[in-house]
């Protein structure tokens, strides 16, 4: 053996000068070797014994990788030219401390070529940065690698009386420690749509230094803060896929911010913040980030608008955080009146300012093209796939009356005014991923209740706005009328989805390498035995499937993985294809623009607009492809850059979009359909 391995916990180099290594770069021998010095003093001396020696089996670990590497190295083939452009384009890629591990000697070797900008983010408040503490810094980055994702979590026991109990796992109130600390007050804003319940919580928004709305569209979102901006009032907005810094002529950020509910950030004090929409806690892919926003956010004042559907489980939600509560009940600004007679599936008896609601694509385009063809009534489309600023387009007509008829999906249940007189539904039934089932009572009064909504000449005169109802069929408007009338049904569910520190607590409970499918599968079978029943995770389907196509990647971290799992990929081959593409750069760390991957951007070009041969649908999983580039550009800057052209693409794209729906000839999903969206 080359090292003497005696019972000293000092690792000696000066034994050892034969080793190839060392006649290659003598002068490194004695930086290693203070390194080593600092190493131990630093992150492994410790008072308690069972502390000690744990850290002590991480620090053998380190000599015995520092051995391996030094006795068997070959003097690099690599030229420096090729090492220099590793570095200096890769930036922190070799300063990922399981990177500094696996290239332990290379990284010594080439300390000083990591470029000076990156040391000092490395080493923050040094203003001198020797070539020692750089020594120094990789040696302490190795040994807490190997500490913390080797060592210690073989050294947790796994027997009974150490399970995942120990983490407060079946109370999910008390994974926001810090929040816990702090005496809220959640103000309750409940009523039906078309109360103003939303109007009443941003009135006090407005009146704070620091504060968030957060709603479910980023078209919400974009809403809030053109308002407050045309009002006078500093706001920021921050999206997914964008972010509008508000900055004073110092530079300083406004302190209000509009954006969307998966973008809270759970570590900021604020003053007031508005979730809005909060009966979507038990949406089972969304849900979560309502449901950890109301048990996370940092505020004074947490307003929560919505459904009084949802007041019972609030309360106990309540109870656990040990906040105060405030009820303020809203009725429905105008009447909503279901009509005597149905439609009789003849379009003769549709007016202007209709809105009929059906739950397919290729249900919403025939009705289209079918009562374009037999009256002289101009109809404009609004579904969930449809870009967001397409949706505005389109509903601008309708409202402007340019357009006379509204053909929509449940997606003008939220997020959009829209000026309907009437809403007529054309079923009661939707698919819901498996099998064609009832609209619930709520989802029919979510849906009924946008009629008689935005009714701005209201307001001027004492005529009182009506929203009227009514359906295609006398069966289907039974149903209707039944679900408007019957009584409120109350949420039993809200949905979660585990925190870093929730995660990185399991983690150490289990063996390195522990998959993320694991852990999330073995966490939602825990939380079966929450004791109030009323937290669930996330439907793990679609994120599972999201999982599979990158938990193979070894080089993307746990956390990123956990990240990736919550990223907006619509289930089209084009969309799944192109995310693979994407993480794939995440774990190479390669820096790339949109246009460098090998994408049917071709499409995008006036050619196409009237080629019926080329689908809607390719267009909508294009706009996809690029607003999930906004989303990863916005995680990982450093990967995914360009934005510009991205910019240019993705508004060719909506053009493109809009163009399409107003030249349609013929259903482009009549050969390509697969099930209702």
């Amino acid at each position: 053996m080359p090292f003497d391995k005696s019972q000293t916990n000092l690792f000696d180099l000066t034994s050892i000068k034969e080793l190839q290594f060392f006649k290659e770069h003598p002068v490194i021998k004695d930086g290693l070797q203070l390194a080593l010095n600092h190493v131990y003093t630093q992150h492994v001396r410790s008072q308690h014994s069972k502390e000690f020696q744990i850290k002590n089996a991480a620090w053998t670990k380190l000599q015995n990788h520092l051995s391996e590497q030094l006795t068997q190295y070959k003097k690099s083939s690599s030229s420096s030219s090729l090492i220099e452009t590793s570095y200096n384009d890769l930036l922190f890629d070799y300063m990922l401390p399981e990177r500094i591990k696996n290239n332990l000697l290379e990284n010594v070797i080439n300390v000083n070529l990591v470029d000076d900008s990156v040391w000092s983010k490395l080493l923050p408040g040094q203003t001198q940065i020797t070539k020692q503490d750089k020594l120094n810094y990789l040696l302490s980055q190795c040994y807490k690698y190997i500490y913390q994702q080797e060592t210690l979590p073989l050294s947790i026991s796994l027997n009974d009386t150490d399970t995942l109990d120990t983490v407060n796992i079946l109370n999910p109130a008390q994974w926001f420690s810090e929040t816990r600390k702090m005496k809220r007050h959640i103000i309750m804003h409940l009523g039906p749509t078309n109360s103003g319940k939303t109007y009443r919580a941003l009135q006090r928004l407005k009146q704070v230094e620091r504060g968030y709305y957060g709603g479910p569209l980023r078209l919400l979102a974009r809403e809030v803060h053109d308002k407050f901006k045309k009002e006078g009032v500093r706001c920021n907005l921050l999206t997914g896929e964008e972010i509008i810094e508000d900055l004073d002529s110092r530079g300083n950020k406004a302190g209000i911010t509009s954006g969307t509910i998966e973008m809270i950030p759970l570590n900021t004090k604020f003053d007031v913040v508005v979730l809005d929409e909060i009966q979507m806690m038990s949406d089972p892919d969304r849900g979560w980030a309502w449901t950890n926003a109301l048990l996370g956010v940092q505020a004074r004042e947490v307003h929560v608008c919505g459904e009084p559907s949802t007041y019972k489980i609030l309360e106990k939600i309540v109870q656990m955080t040990g906040d105060k509560l405030t009820l303020n009940e809203y009725d429905r600004l105008g009447k909503l009146k279901v009509e005597d007679k149905s439609l009789k599936h003849n379009y003769k008896n549709l007016r202007k300012g209709d809105c009929l609601v059906a739950f397919s694509k290729k249900k919403i385009l025939d009705l289209k093209l079918d009562i374009e063809k037999k009256t002289k009534l101009k109809v404009a489309v609004i579904y969930g796939s449809l870009p967001p600023e397409t949706r505005v387009q389109q509903a601008n007509l309708f409202n402007n009356r340019e357009y006379d008829i509204l053909v929509a999906s449940d997606a003008i249940g939220m997020g959009l005014n829209l000026s309907i007189d009437r809403i007529i539904f054309t079923t009661s039934m939707k698919f819901n991923g498996a099998e064609m089932m009832q609209l619930t009572n709520s989802q029919i009064k979510q849906i009924g209740g946008r009629a008689g909504r935005f009714k701005s000449k209201c307001k001027d005169t004492s005529e009182e706005s009506i929203g009227y109802i009514s359906a295609m069929d006398g069966k289907i408007l039974d149903n209707i009328r039944s679900g408007i009338e019957a009584p409120m049904t109350d949420l039993t569910k809200v949905i979660i989805w585990p925190t870093d520190v929730i995660c990185s607590q399991l983690m150490i409970r289990y063996p390195p390498g522990t998959q993320l499918h694991f852990l999330l599968t073995t966490l939602a079978e825990r939380l079966e035995q929450d004791e109030s029943g009323i937290f669930e995770l996330s439907d793990l389907g679609n994120k599972l499937a999201a999982i599979a196509m990158f938990e193979h990647m070894d080089d993307i971290s746990f956390f990123d993985k956990l990240r990736l799992s919550t990223a907006p990929v619509k289930d089209t081959p084009l969309v799944k294809q192109a995310f693979i593409e994407f993480c794939e750069t995440i774990a190479k760390r390669e820096t790339r623009g949109l246009l460098s991957y090998k994408l049917p951007f071709h499409y995008l070009t006036y050619n196409c607009i009237p080629n019926e041969s080329v689908s809607l649908e390719k267009y909508e999983s294009l706009y996809n492809i690029i607003m999930l580039f906004f989303w990863l550009s916005n995680r990982y800057p450093e990967y995914f850059v360009d934005i510009e052209s991205a910019r240019d693409l993705k508004l060719f794209c909506e053009l493109v979009i809009f163009e399409k729906l107003d030249r349609l000839k013929r259903n482009p999903y009549m050969l390509n359909f697969r099930s209702p969206r």
